[in-house]
């Protein structure tokens, strides 16, 4: 299991106040471990507060507010300010301690991922997962408990724009007890990236455990999730820690903390030279815990101009404004398309509170080439509208395409941050697919997919809104040689009976699959791209009647024996059925040992002839 920080079980006792946050660092590749010293201890942006975006993610299993796992907002917040405390070091906190502060902070994000307003709080039953209830969620593929990835997906922001953090009822089936209280991954592409914490170790108010009040196991968790390795990450003897040759490459790789082995409680047990037990990374318990160190903090800061920059770009923590239009959504061109022309799909979001009569849509090709479309009509708020503009000439190659949104109703765009987008495509010689869809008068209840042969999702869309402006969707894709399945679905069962229709048509408009009227439930069309590959010899076992060049690979079974009476030459295997006599074959006519197509002539030459 890669990625996965603070994973071993920890079967601590809590006497003594011990922290038992996270397991071992274990399974790092050697080009990880590459990435995140790479990062280098760069300290001259010090002086710039980093913000990052924040969503707690309550799963609880079914309790009423405040009860059991589904924790109240006060203690949300509690851990959320504790946290700040942590990394901005704050005199009178209980993060005022011996290091430095960090110039991090986490604010609870003030927009959801589709520019709705948001307190940066999300709840949702996980009882209704297969495992949840029963264990918890389960860290990685070790364990028991709910799948990780099927349980944060459920609930998962993006997380280049967001820290998710998940709170949870379990971990690995510890029933909110002893074991691991929290984990976190390095900063890697992953689906199951963020912050993991029991809902009882969250925060510094509520439903807490007696000796989890103070919130650092949350603070531990995100230093990993910074890129820290534990201050005692590679060393597991004093002797180890005496030996240290490079600090850069060994321990925990920060030369300003000084190497050391796992301490628990308030003392160096067993003791390493300068060990420092108040560092968020130790194994200490959490009262002495208070310190980040220069060389942590430039670690963390360069893992967010480097591995998690997007956050930083990111704008979910500024308030919803009165007046906010911004591009959500470029929907085409593809990252790859196959045409000689761009035709951009755009989709814009109303994000602000007022509604919006009239904007400006403009698309820039390779800072040359520019089209653009003025939109009137009212658009409310949260609500959003799919424009298409006029066509840009596209040679083959790579592209950059810019696009602006400008606001022209009364007043001036109040966020502008979000009106901008660029995006980079390429145009490649393969055939391209394009789905064109005219709902009915019920467009929410029309969907569609594009599927390969083996079933692979390759595109889809819908439902549509009712009420949308727009009348005709259209979507294209660059296809592989191959075979396809194109299904339009209707959820009520009456197909497109209200007007509407459909059309699937390759790069030279010709159409692959076409429709209208009452389907039913679903209609499937199949259309192949491309040279199709395979056997065209009809009486083949393996025939296929859509190949457009015969490749060989035909299967026909039948006697392949020469000499024998029912010898079939087109035959690729024996089925057994070979026929043999002692006398001559009686359709050898010519007597050369085959029958053949020479005997047939001979045959048909006599036919009509009387015997005597």
């Amino acid at each position: 299991m890669r990625f996965l920080l603070s994973y071993i079980l920890l079967l601590l006792a809590f006497s003594s106040g011990v922290n038992a946050q996270c397991g071992f660092d274990t399974d790092f590749s050697a080009n990880q471990q590459t990435l995140v010293m790479g990062m280098g201890l760069n300290t001259n942006r010090q002086a710039e507060l980093l913000i990052i975006p924040t969503v707690v993610h309550i799963i609880h299993i079914g309790e009423p507010l405040g009860i059991g796992s589904n924790i109240s907002e006060a203690q949300i917040l509690s851990a959320i300010n504790a946290l700040n405390e942590d990394f901005r070091k704050e005199e009178g906190t209980n993060g005022f301690g011996l290091g430095v502060d960090t110039e991090i902070e986490f604010c609870m994000a003030k927009r959801d991922h589709l520019g709705n307003p948001s307190n940066g709080i999300t709840r949702s039953n996980g009882a209704v997962i297969p495992g949840y209830l029963e264990d918890g969620i389960k860290s990685g593929n070790i364990g028991v408990g709910a799948d990780e990835t099927e349980v944060k997906a459920s609930v998962a922001w993006p997380r280049d724009e967001y820290l998710n953090i998940f709170v949870v009822t379990e971990i690995d089936g510890n029933d909110g007890g002893n074991g691991t209280q929290g984990y976190a991954y390095f900063p890697f592409d992953n689906v199951r990236d963020g912050v993991t914490v029991l809902y009882n170790t969250f925060g510094t108010e509520g439903n807490l455990k007696s000796w989890a009040n103070l919130n650092r196991i949350l603070t531990h968790e995100v230093g990993h999730y910074l890129g820290l390795y534990h201050t005692f990450h590679n060393t597991n003897s004093v002797s180890a820690c005496e030996n240290e040759v490079s600090c850069e490459a060994e321990g925990d790789q920060v030369c300003d903390t000084p190497p050391t082995v796992t301490n628990s409680g308030c003392q160096t047990t067993p003791a390493c030279a300068n060990a420092q037990i108040e560092n968020y990374m130790d194994y200490t318990g959490q009262e002495c815990k208070n310190t980040f160190t220069a060389g942590q903090t430039s670690r963390m800061r360069n893992t967010l101009y480097v591995q998690r920059f997007s956050l930083l770009n990111s704008f979910s923590c500024t308030p919803i404004s009165e007046r906010d239009i911004g591009i959500a959504e470029v929907v085409q061109p593809e990252p790859v398309t196959c045409n000689s022309s761009s035709n951009p799909h755009v989709r814009i979001i109303n994000y602000g509170t007022q509604t919006v009569t009239s904007f400006e849509l403009q698309a820039t090709l390779d800072a040359t080439e520019s089209v653009s479309v003025i939109w009137l009509g009212e658009l409310m708020s949260g609500n959003s509208v799919q424009l298409s503009l006029d066509s840009l000439a596209v040679s083959m190659g790579d592209h950059l395409l810019s696009l602006e949104v400008y606001w022209l109703s009364e007043g001036q765009d109040e966020w502008i941050q979000n009106n901008t987008v660029t995006t980079v495509f390429t145009r490649e010689e393969i055939e391209q697919c394009t789905v064109v869809i005219e709902p009915d008068y019920f467009a929410s209840e029309t969907t569609w997919s594009l599927t390969g042969e083996n079933g692979d999702f390759v595109m889809g869309g819908g439902p549509y809104d009712n009420d949308d402006q727009i009348s005709v969707y259209s979507r294209s894709i660059c296809l592989n040689d191959g075979c396809y399945a194109f299904t339009v679905f209707d959820a009520f069962g009456d197909g497109l009976n209200f007007g509407g229709g459909y059309q699937v048509l390759n790069n030279n408009g010709d159409i692959w699959a076409s429709g209208s009227g009452n389907f039913g439930t679903s209609v499937t069309h199949l259309f192949c791209a491309g040279p199709v590959p395979g056997c065209m010899y009809a009486f083949a076992a393996n025939y296929n009647p859509t190949a457009t060049y015969d490749d060989g690979s035909c299967y026909l079974s039948g006697c392949i024996d020469p000499v024998a009476c029912n010898f079939l030459p087109a035959a690729t295997a024996d089925d057994g059925t070979c026929v043999y006599s002692s006398f001559d074959c009686a359709g050898d006519l010519d007597n050369d040992g085959y029958i053949s197509i020479s005997d047939l002539l001979i045959f048909l030459s006599i036919i009509g002839t009387l015997c005597n």
